[in-house]
């Protein structure tokens, strides 16, 4: 069991750190919005890999057939995080000019529940690794394993998120509204960066 609950602290943390949509998207509402909103897109992201999880556990081949489908799910993600892009820019100045934090928005979690499964990595992420990960705890340790596995990963990986969001928004109140709108405005380029990466990766298809 012991090998098992390793497996599940490494994926977490492997999957907590991966810089990617997700993590800069928490990123961005803990230092726009504050702890609250970005615990709620962890919240969104987690129950969108639940979603993925037991296809992928129980029918593989409705990853791979989705794997392969990628460049229209690279399109869909592009298109998202291009919208983000420009949602974190509007944020930025509204930081920048009238030194007011925006207002919390309540879709935050599904920012999290479709900030995921419109990233292709995250599809490709369950195929060649979540997958495999869960068969490899289950031979181990039987369902037992596989339970004890799967709740080490959640809550490895969305505990790291939320720490990082904790410290993110807490130290927006030390650089002050211009400096959150310069960091904002930062995770606009980065959400633009990520779309065209999509773009790129797609049509490499």
């Amino acid at each position: 069991m012991g090998e098992v609950i390793w497996l599940g602290v490494l994926l977490g943390v492997g999957a907590a750190l991966s810089v990617g949509p997700i993590f800069v998207t928490i990123l961005n509402e803990a230092a726009t919005r504050g702890f609250g909103a970005a615990f709620r897109v962890i919240l969104g992201s987690a129950t969108a890999d639940v979603v993925l999880l037991l296809p992928a556990l129980a029918f593989a081949w409705v990853i791979a057939a989705v794997a392969r489908a990628a460049f229209w799910v690279g399109l869909a993600g592009a298109a998202f995080f291009l919208w983000l892009a420009i949602g974190a820019v509007r944020d930025a100045v509204r930081l920048w000019r009238a030194e007011t934090a925006p207002r919390a928005g309540g879709w935050a979690f599904w920012k999290g529940v479709a900030g995921n499964l419109a990233n292709p990595l995250t599809w490709t992420f369950w195929l060649a690794t979540g997958t495999p990960a869960m068969l490899r705890a289950e031979h181990l340790a039987g369902p037992a394993g596989l339970g004890a596995f799967t709740v080490t990963w959640f809550v490895v990986a969305s505990g790291l998120e939320a720490v990082i969001a904790l410290v993110v928004a807490r130290s927006g109140r030390r650089i002050g509204h211009r400096g959150q709108g310069a960091f904002t405005a930062l995770s606009g380029v980065v959400f633009v960066a990520l779309a065209g990466l999509m773009l790129a990766r797609s049509a490499a298809l």
